[in-house]
């Protein structure tokens, strides 16, 4: 007779804790966008993640945590602790020698950030209006990504030069425009591209303008 596989209580605390986690972020995700960064409690919150108060407040202490916590999610999808440049889709533009390749890479890498973390920006952009600490993490979150991007430029600049006289913090800037989160909420929700579309169009750009 076959025996059931048991989790080890550790393991199964664990993951209890990381589902407890993720109905918390999904709540204030869903509640931020329904009633407002401003208008929303963390005992709204709890009570949509069906926890106690205290559990919210003990694992994210105020809603900028939990703002960062809903964008970092969607910049950084997997739960394993790696960074976004550990990722096996930076690593295969990292090891691919043609540079317009390496653009096409890294267009659908930059769209899969940006349509995951759209949500999270069009808080985030609200909220910053109305709260200094919200303001302070979307210019964390703005150089981070900039930061991220000139990184890109130097994949690019490994498998030759760029466009002639164009330089690198240039290269970064035009990048960094047309990747950004307001350029990805104009052509998808005000223009209604689809993702994909977007994605065509930034790979396009990125040639033509880098290369």
């Amino acid at each position: 007779m076959a025996s059931s596989v048991k989790s080890k209580p550790g393991t199964l605390r664990a993951e209890q804790a990381l589902q407890t986690r993720q109905r918390i972020i999904a709540a204030a995700q869903s509640l931020f966008l329904s009633s407002g960064y401003k208008g929303t409690t963390l005992q709204a919150i709890a009570a949509e993640a069906g926890v106690a108060v205290e559990t919210v407040y003990s694992r994210f202490r105020n809603k900028t945590n939990l703002l960062a916590a809903i964008l970092e999610q969607g910049i950084v999808p997997s739960d394993d602790g790696r960074g976004i440049f550990d990722s096996p889709e930076v690593e295969r533009i990292r090891t691919t020698p043609d540079q317009r390749s390496q653009l096409r890479l890294l267009a659908a890498f930059s769209r899969g950030i940006l349509q995951r973390t759209h949500a999270a920006h069009l808080i985030l952009r609200s909220a910053a209006e109305a709260d200094g600490h919200a303001a302070e993490l979307r210019k964390r979150d703005t150089e981070r990504r900039i930061a991220g991007q000139r990184s890109y430029i130097d994949l690019l600049l490994a498998n030759g030069p760029l466009r002639s006289g164009l330089g690198r913090e240039e290269a970064a800037a035009t990048y960094s425009a047309l990747a950004s989160p307001e350029t990805y909420a104009f052509l998808v929700d005000g223009e209604r591209w689809p993702p994909e579309q977007f994605e065509e169009w930034l790979a396009d750009s990125l040639i033509r303008l880098l290369l």
